[in-house]
């Protein structure tokens, strides 16, 4: 039976703190399937879901994990389009990964962050996902955080250099250079 860990983020955008995530979950999972939320649900206004997952891609490309195999899925937003007034839970996500993987044992994933009791126990059903499926928690060992991220762009003129070693430190190549190449991050947002 395949052993396959879910690790679900906004990722907005993906950083070495997601990385070290990986990076640590990656011995415990024969695969790993990197799951863009579709809709915030904290009611947070990230970039359009194509842009996100586009930074993902290019992240996820690169990154070889000895023993398991990586994967981005687009799961949650199909089942976003199939009923658009509802929201898509963590929950609601694992319980449709099972019906397309009936013979892996699922585990869910967690940075540090949404480990925290006071984050966790905002999640839709959060006890019954502990009942059902087994938690992987990553320790806090890589701080970098998408808000991080998100800040230094907007306060980082185009041409400085040392804002560009700053976001060397959060974010790896690739999403960086997508990232300036697109111009993302520059402007505020709600």
């Amino acid at each position: 039976m395949t052993d396959i860990g879910v690790f679900g983020s906004v990722f907005d955008p993906p950083t070495l703190g997601h990385l070290d995530v990986l990076e640590q979950a990656a011995g415990h999972f024969d695969h790993i399937i990197l799951v863009p939320s579709a809709a915030h649900a904290f009611s947070k206004q990230p970039l359009p879901f194509e842009q996100r997952l586009a930074l993902l891609r290019c992240f996820a490309k690169p990154i070889a994990l000895p023993g398991c195999t990586l994967e981005v899925s687009e799961i949650e937003n199909a089942l976003l389009n199939q009923q658009p007034e509802k929201p898509v839970y963590t929950f609601d996500v694992l319980v449709a990964l099972e019906v397309t993987h009936p013979d892996a044992n699922l585990s869910f994933i967690r940075g540090p962050d949404n480990a925290a009791p006071e984050t966790w126990q905002r999640f839709y059903r959060y006890a019954e996902i502990e009942a059902r499926w087994a938690l992987f928690t990553a320790n806090e060992r890589v701080t970098a955080r998408s808000s991080q991220v998100r800040q230094l762009l907007q306060e980082m003129a185009p041409d400085d250099s040392n804002g560009l070693h700053e976001l060397d430190l959060l974010v790896t190549p690739e999403v960086r250079d997508q990232i300036l190449v697109h111009g993302l991050y520059r402007t505020s947002r709600q």
